[in-house]
Protein backbone atom coordinates (compact mmCIF):
# COMPACT_ATOMS: atom_id res chain seq x y z
CA UNK A 1 0.00 0.00 0.00
CA UNK A 2 1.06 3.46 -0.91
CA UNK A 3 2.02 6.47 1.99
CA UNK A 4 -0.58 7.92 0.86
CA UNK A 5 -2.86 5.36 1.96
CA UNK A 6 -1.81 5.41 5.59
CA UNK A 7 -1.14 9.41 5.12
CA UNK A 8 -4.99 9.39 4.87
CA UNK A 9 -6.30 6.99 7.22
CA UNK A 10 -3.96 8.32 9.91
CA UNK A 11 -5.79 11.53 9.11
CA UNK A 12 -9.26 10.45 9.90
CA UNK A 13 -8.20 8.59 12.95
CA UNK A 14 -6.66 11.60 14.50
CA UNK A 15 -10.02 13.30 13.45
CA UNK A 16 -12.34 10.77 15.59
CA UNK A 17 -10.50 11.16 18.34
CA UNK A 18 -10.05 15.19 18.19
CA UNK A 19 -12.26 17.08 20.47
CA UNK A 20 -15.33 18.51 18.80
CA UNK A 21 -17.06 22.05 19.62
CA UNK A 22 -20.82 21.13 18.92
CA UNK A 23 -22.57 24.68 18.36
CA UNK A 24 -26.22 24.51 18.85
CA UNK A 25 -28.52 26.90 17.09
CA UNK A 26 -30.66 29.01 19.29
CA UNK A 27 -34.00 31.19 18.73
CA UNK A 28 -34.20 34.66 18.05
CA UNK A 29 -34.70 36.03 21.68
CA UNK A 30 -34.47 32.86 23.17
CA UNK A 31 -32.30 32.54 26.69
CA UNK A 32 -28.56 31.67 27.06
CA UNK A 33 -28.17 28.47 28.64
CA UNK A 34 -26.57 30.05 31.69
CA UNK A 35 -29.95 32.39 31.99
CA UNK A 36 -32.29 29.65 31.98
CA UNK A 37 -34.62 28.93 34.78
CA UNK A 38 -35.26 25.50 35.61
CA UNK A 39 -38.79 24.12 34.21
CA UNK A 40 -41.46 23.94 37.00
CA UNK A 41 -42.23 20.59 37.71
CA UNK A 42 -46.00 19.60 37.02
CA UNK A 43 -47.96 18.53 40.47
CA UNK A 44 -50.92 20.22 42.69
CA UNK A 45 -52.40 23.44 41.74
CA UNK A 46 -50.87 24.95 44.44
CA UNK A 47 -47.08 24.07 43.21
CA UNK A 48 -46.42 21.18 45.15
CA UNK A 49 -45.56 17.86 43.43
CA UNK A 50 -48.06 15.59 44.11
CA UNK A 51 -48.66 11.52 43.97
CA UNK A 52 -51.46 10.17 45.15
CA UNK A 53 -52.51 11.49 48.54
CA UNK A 54 -48.90 12.32 48.82
CA UNK A 55 -46.39 15.53 48.62
CA UNK A 56 -43.84 13.00 47.90
CA UNK A 57 -40.81 15.45 47.03
CA UNK A 58 -41.65 18.92 48.53
CA UNK A 59 -38.37 21.28 48.06
CA UNK A 60 -38.98 24.02 49.96
CA UNK A 61 -35.92 26.18 49.14
CA UNK A 62 -35.80 25.44 45.34
CA UNK A 63 -39.43 24.99 44.51
CA UNK A 64 -40.13 28.67 43.04
CA UNK A 65 -43.72 27.22 41.89
CA UNK A 66 -44.82 27.70 45.83
CA UNK A 67 -42.96 31.09 46.17
CA UNK A 68 -40.62 29.68 49.02
CA UNK A 69 -37.50 31.39 49.02
CA UNK A 70 -33.94 30.68 48.36
CA UNK A 71 -32.93 31.10 51.80
CA UNK A 72 -30.72 28.34 53.76
CA UNK A 73 -29.45 29.21 57.02
CA UNK A 74 -25.59 29.08 57.16
CA UNK A 75 -23.93 29.64 60.22
CA UNK A 76 -21.47 32.39 60.47
CA UNK A 77 -17.70 31.52 59.98
CA UNK A 78 -16.44 32.42 63.59
CA UNK A 79 -12.05 32.05 62.66
CA UNK A 80 -11.99 35.79 61.70
CA UNK A 81 -11.19 36.07 65.27
CA UNK A 82 -7.52 36.28 65.91
CA UNK A 83 -6.43 34.18 68.27
CA UNK A 84 -9.56 32.29 70.07
CA UNK A 85 -7.43 30.44 72.56
CA UNK A 86 -6.62 34.10 73.95
CA UNK A 87 -10.72 35.26 74.84
CA UNK A 88 -11.32 33.91 78.18
CA UNK A 89 -15.75 33.86 78.44
CA UNK A 90 -17.63 33.57 81.73
CA UNK A 91 -21.25 32.21 80.81
CA UNK A 92 -23.50 33.32 83.37
CA UNK A 93 -27.03 31.24 82.45
CA UNK A 94 -27.76 27.71 83.97
CA UNK A 95 -29.83 26.52 81.72
CA UNK A 96 -29.31 24.10 78.62
CA UNK A 97 -29.26 26.52 76.28
CA UNK A 98 -26.76 28.09 77.78
CA UNK A 99 -24.66 25.51 78.68
CA UNK A 100 -24.17 24.50 74.91
CA UNK A 101 -23.53 27.89 73.97
CA UNK A 102 -20.55 27.35 76.80
CA UNK A 103 -19.68 24.41 74.68
CA UNK A 104 -19.94 25.46 71.67
CA UNK A 105 -17.29 29.11 72.33
CA UNK A 106 -14.99 26.01 74.68
CA UNK A 107 -15.03 24.23 71.02
CA UNK A 108 -14.19 27.46 68.91
CA UNK A 109 -10.97 27.45 71.35
CA UNK A 110 -11.64 30.03 73.47
CA UNK A 111 -11.46 29.91 77.92
CA UNK A 112 -15.07 29.18 78.97
CA UNK A 113 -16.33 28.94 82.52
CA UNK A 114 -20.02 28.42 83.38
CA UNK A 115 -22.03 29.28 86.26
CA UNK A 116 -23.50 25.96 88.04
CA UNK A 117 -22.71 22.41 88.19
CA UNK A 118 -20.02 20.80 86.48
CA UNK A 119 -20.61 19.43 83.04
CA UNK A 120 -20.92 16.17 81.76
CA UNK A 121 -17.29 14.28 80.90
CA UNK A 122 -16.94 15.01 77.33
CA UNK A 123 -17.88 18.84 78.20
CA UNK A 124 -15.38 19.04 80.85
CA UNK A 125 -13.35 22.13 78.48
CA UNK A 126 -15.92 24.35 80.00
CA UNK A 127 -15.19 24.85 84.02
CA UNK A 128 -18.09 25.42 86.33
CA UNK A 129 -18.15 27.15 89.46
CA UNK A 130 -20.88 27.93 91.94
CA UNK A 131 -20.48 31.47 92.30
CA UNK A 132 -21.05 34.35 89.60
CA UNK A 133 -17.39 36.34 90.75
CA UNK A 134 -15.66 32.90 90.00
CA UNK A 135 -17.51 32.38 86.90
CA UNK A 136 -16.20 35.77 84.93
CA UNK A 137 -12.79 36.59 87.54
CA UNK A 138 -10.21 37.89 84.83
CA UNK A 139 -12.83 37.31 81.54
CA UNK A 140 -12.83 39.46 78.49
CA UNK A 141 -16.58 38.77 77.92
CA UNK A 142 -19.43 37.39 80.25
CA UNK A 143 -22.07 36.17 78.61
CA UNK A 144 -25.59 36.68 80.25
CA UNK A 145 -28.16 34.67 80.29
CA UNK A 146 -30.26 33.53 76.84
CA UNK A 147 -33.49 34.32 76.32
CA UNK A 148 -35.72 31.64 74.70
CA UNK A 149 -38.25 32.49 72.01
CA UNK A 150 -41.63 32.91 73.63
CA UNK A 151 -40.24 32.89 77.26
CA UNK A 152 -38.37 36.19 77.00
CA UNK A 153 -38.86 38.29 80.59
CA UNK A 154 -41.23 40.98 80.98
CA UNK A 155 -39.80 44.78 81.49
CA UNK A 156 -40.82 44.29 84.83
CA UNK A 157 -39.48 40.97 85.60
CA UNK A 158 -38.46 40.42 89.58
CA UNK A 159 -34.37 39.55 87.69
CA UNK A 160 -32.15 42.28 86.42
CA UNK A 161 -28.34 41.66 85.88
CA UNK A 162 -26.82 44.31 87.52
CA UNK A 163 -28.91 43.17 90.96
CA UNK A 164 -28.46 39.91 90.40
CA UNK A 165 -24.38 39.52 89.50
CA UNK A 166 -23.63 43.05 91.40
CA UNK A 167 -20.10 43.97 92.33
CA UNK A 168 -19.17 40.24 90.86
CA UNK A 169 -18.58 41.80 87.51
CA UNK A 170 -15.79 44.00 88.55
CA UNK A 171 -13.80 41.34 88.39
CA UNK A 172 -13.36 41.19 84.78
CA UNK A 173 -10.02 42.25 83.00
CA UNK A 174 -9.82 46.07 82.43
CA UNK A 175 -11.83 47.23 79.26
CA UNK A 176 -14.27 44.02 79.36
CA UNK A 177 -17.64 43.66 77.77
CA UNK A 178 -20.36 42.34 78.58
CA UNK A 179 -22.87 40.54 75.99
CA UNK A 180 -26.71 40.57 76.26
CA UNK A 181 -29.17 39.76 74.39
CA UNK A 182 -30.58 43.22 74.95
CA UNK A 183 -29.26 46.52 76.81
CA UNK A 184 -31.23 48.35 79.02
CA UNK A 185 -30.39 51.79 80.41
CA UNK A 186 -30.07 50.07 84.06
CA UNK A 187 -27.20 47.48 83.02
CA UNK A 188 -25.48 50.07 81.15
CA UNK A 189 -24.96 52.37 84.14
CA UNK A 190 -23.97 49.51 86.35
CA UNK A 191 -21.58 48.30 83.71
CA UNK A 192 -20.50 51.71 83.03
CA UNK A 193 -20.23 52.37 86.92
CA UNK A 194 -17.08 49.14 86.49
CA UNK A 195 -15.57 50.24 83.56
CA UNK A 196 -17.45 47.51 81.38
CA UNK A 197 -19.14 48.12 78.22
CA UNK A 198 -22.31 46.26 77.03
CA UNK A 199 -22.83 45.14 73.57
CA UNK A 200 -26.58 43.20 72.71
CA UNK A 201 -27.22 40.84 69.31
CA UNK A 202 -31.11 40.72 69.43
CA UNK A 203 -31.63 42.65 66.71
CA UNK A 204 -29.32 40.38 64.61
CA UNK A 205 -30.56 36.73 66.36
CA UNK A 206 -33.99 38.15 65.26
CA UNK A 207 -33.49 38.23 61.35
CA UNK A 208 -32.28 34.57 61.62
CA UNK A 209 -35.64 33.76 63.53
CA UNK A 210 -37.73 35.98 61.09
CA UNK A 211 -36.16 33.52 58.30
CA UNK A 212 -36.81 30.42 60.18
CA UNK A 213 -40.32 31.44 61.69
CA UNK A 214 -41.16 32.08 57.27
CA UNK A 215 -39.78 28.53 56.94
CA UNK A 216 -41.89 27.20 59.33
CA UNK A 217 -45.21 28.87 58.78
CA UNK A 218 -44.75 27.57 55.22
CA UNK A 219 -44.22 23.91 56.74
CA UNK A 220 -47.44 24.36 58.80
CA UNK A 221 -49.82 26.12 56.11
CA UNK A 222 -49.04 23.01 54.28
CA UNK A 223 -50.01 21.19 57.04
CA UNK A 224 -52.99 22.57 57.86
CA UNK A 225 -54.02 22.54 53.90
CA UNK A 226 -53.09 18.55 54.18
CA UNK A 227 -56.25 18.35 56.42
CA UNK A 228 -54.73 18.32 59.91
CA UNK A 229 -55.40 21.34 62.13
CA UNK A 230 -53.08 21.60 65.01
CA UNK A 231 -54.81 23.25 67.34
CA UNK A 232 -55.51 20.15 69.68
CA UNK A 233 -54.10 17.42 68.02
CA UNK A 234 -51.38 15.57 69.36
CA UNK A 235 -47.85 15.55 67.65
CA UNK A 236 -44.90 13.79 67.52
CA UNK A 237 -41.50 15.46 66.59
CA UNK A 238 -38.29 12.36 65.94
CA UNK A 239 -35.20 13.82 66.48
CA UNK A 240 -31.76 12.63 66.86
CA UNK A 241 -29.19 15.07 68.79
CA UNK A 242 -30.30 17.71 66.49
CA UNK A 243 -33.31 18.97 68.50
CA UNK A 244 -35.59 21.22 66.14
CA UNK A 245 -36.24 23.35 69.52
CA UNK A 246 -38.01 26.66 67.07
CA UNK A 247 -40.32 23.94 65.54
CA UNK A 248 -41.08 22.65 68.76
CA UNK A 249 -42.01 26.32 70.45
CA UNK A 250 -44.07 27.49 67.17
CA UNK A 251 -46.21 23.93 67.74
CA UNK A 252 -46.67 24.63 71.48
CA UNK A 253 -47.56 27.99 69.80
CA UNK A 254 -50.18 26.35 67.69
CA UNK A 255 -52.05 24.26 70.49
CA UNK A 256 -50.79 21.49 69.62
CA UNK A 257 -49.69 18.88 72.22
CA UNK A 258 -46.00 17.80 71.56
CA UNK A 259 -44.21 14.62 72.04
CA UNK A 260 -40.42 14.36 71.23
CA UNK A 261 -38.95 10.54 70.05
CA UNK A 262 -35.59 10.43 70.73
CA UNK A 263 -32.68 8.50 72.20
CA UNK A 264 -30.86 11.93 73.38
CA UNK A 265 -30.73 12.44 77.58
CA UNK A 266 -31.16 15.11 79.81
CA UNK A 267 -34.11 16.74 77.62
CA UNK A 268 -36.76 16.25 80.47
CA UNK A 269 -37.72 19.63 81.71
CA UNK A 270 -36.07 21.75 79.33
CA UNK A 271 -39.48 21.95 77.29
CA UNK A 272 -42.20 22.91 79.49
CA UNK A 273 -45.25 20.99 78.48
CA UNK A 274 -43.65 18.61 75.64
CA UNK A 275 -43.18 14.68 76.62
CA UNK A 276 -40.00 12.77 75.56
CA UNK A 277 -40.23 9.57 75.41
CA UNK A 278 -37.42 6.87 73.41
CA UNK A 279 -37.49 5.92 69.65
CA UNK A 280 -37.75 2.43 70.98
CA UNK A 281 -41.57 3.27 72.34
CA UNK A 282 -42.79 5.16 69.28
CA UNK A 283 -44.46 1.91 67.75
CA UNK A 284 -46.28 1.86 70.69
CA UNK A 285 -47.54 5.73 71.21
CA UNK A 286 -47.95 5.99 67.42
CA UNK A 287 -52.16 5.70 67.29
CA UNK A 288 -52.24 8.24 69.46
CA UNK A 289 -50.71 10.75 67.32
CA UNK A 290 -52.75 12.69 64.54
CA UNK A 291 -49.31 13.85 63.17
CA UNK A 292 -46.11 12.80 63.26
CA UNK A 293 -42.99 15.16 61.91
CA UNK A 294 -39.88 12.94 61.59
CA UNK A 295 -35.80 15.10 61.19
CA UNK A 296 -34.22 12.01 61.08
CA UNK A 297 -32.25 11.16 57.92
CA UNK A 298 -32.56 7.19 57.60
CA UNK A 299 -35.03 4.81 57.64
CA UNK A 300 -36.79 5.56 60.61
CA UNK A 301 -40.98 5.62 59.97
CA UNK A 302 -41.20 2.33 58.32
CA UNK A 303 -44.16 -0.28 58.55
CA UNK A 304 -44.11 -0.82 62.09
CA UNK A 305 -44.91 3.27 62.25
CA UNK A 306 -46.92 3.70 59.39
CA UNK A 307 -48.79 0.65 59.96
CA UNK A 308 -50.19 1.81 63.91
CA UNK A 309 -51.06 5.18 62.98
CA UNK A 310 -54.65 6.53 63.05
CA UNK A 311 -56.25 6.55 59.60
CA UNK A 312 -56.39 10.01 59.25
CA UNK A 313 -53.05 11.18 60.69
CA UNK A 314 -50.04 12.86 58.68
CA UNK A 315 -46.55 11.94 58.24
CA UNK A 316 -44.42 15.10 57.65
CA UNK A 317 -40.48 13.94 56.42
CA UNK A 318 -38.55 16.87 57.19
CA UNK A 319 -34.92 14.63 56.29
CA UNK A 320 -33.10 15.20 53.73
CA UNK A 321 -32.44 12.43 51.17
CA UNK A 322 -33.24 9.82 51.06
CA UNK A 323 -35.32 10.99 53.93
CA UNK A 324 -36.36 9.14 56.54
CA UNK A 325 -40.20 7.87 55.38
CA UNK A 326 -40.86 4.90 53.43
CA UNK A 327 -43.36 7.02 51.61
CA UNK A 328 -44.10 3.67 48.61
CA UNK A 329 -45.91 1.56 51.78
CA UNK A 330 -47.71 5.11 53.21
CA UNK A 331 -49.18 5.61 49.89
CA UNK A 332 -50.04 1.93 49.78
CA UNK A 333 -51.72 1.97 52.96
CA UNK A 334 -53.38 5.57 52.17
CA UNK A 335 -51.17 7.34 54.68
CA UNK A 336 -51.13 11.61 54.21
CA UNK A 337 -47.75 12.38 53.41
CA UNK A 338 -45.69 15.62 52.91
CA UNK A 339 -41.99 14.84 51.90
CA UNK A 340 -40.41 18.56 53.27
CA UNK A 341 -36.92 18.33 51.91
CA UNK A 342 -34.45 20.56 53.11
CA UNK A 343 -36.76 22.88 55.01
CA UNK A 344 -34.63 22.49 58.72
CA UNK A 345 -32.17 23.98 56.28
CA UNK A 346 -33.69 27.66 57.09
CA UNK A 347 -34.83 26.59 60.72
CA UNK A 348 -31.39 26.03 62.51
CA UNK A 349 -31.26 25.27 66.55
CA UNK A 350 -31.66 27.79 68.45
CA UNK A 351 -28.08 27.04 69.86
CA UNK A 352 -26.69 27.63 66.66
CA UNK A 353 -28.59 30.49 66.09
CA UNK A 354 -27.26 32.43 69.08
CA UNK A 355 -23.83 30.92 68.92
CA UNK A 356 -23.17 32.10 65.60
CA UNK A 357 -24.37 36.03 65.97
CA UNK A 358 -22.29 35.78 69.47
CA UNK A 359 -19.37 34.38 68.11
CA UNK A 360 -19.56 36.90 65.61
CA UNK A 361 -19.94 39.85 67.55
CA UNK A 362 -16.93 38.70 69.66
CA UNK A 363 -15.34 38.28 66.85
CA UNK A 364 -15.84 41.89 65.34
CA UNK A 365 -15.07 43.42 68.37
CA UNK A 366 -11.49 41.08 68.87
CA UNK A 367 -11.19 42.43 65.05
CA UNK A 368 -11.82 46.21 66.12
CA UNK A 369 -9.55 45.94 69.37
CA UNK A 370 -6.24 44.53 67.29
Amino acid sequence: MSSDFWSRSFERITRLFAPRTIRVRRKRGAPSPSGRVPRPRLGSPSGFPTMGRMDSDWEGEYDNAAGCRNTVYTAPQTAVAPEWASVTIGVLGTQRLDRTIACMAAAAGAQVAILGAPLEPRQRAVKAHRDPASVVKSARYAILPVATPGHVPSPNASFAPERAYGSALGGMSAGARLIAPRANAALTRHAAALGLTVHDYEEALQSILDTAAEAIDELLSRVEKAGTRLQGSTVCIIAGERIPDLLVFRLLEAGARVHIATNERGLNGVFPGVAVLPLSELPVQSPKFDAIFSTINGPVVDARELGSLPDHALVVDLADPPGSVDFQLAKQLGRKAIWARGILRRVPPLDQACWSVIAGLIASLEQNEG
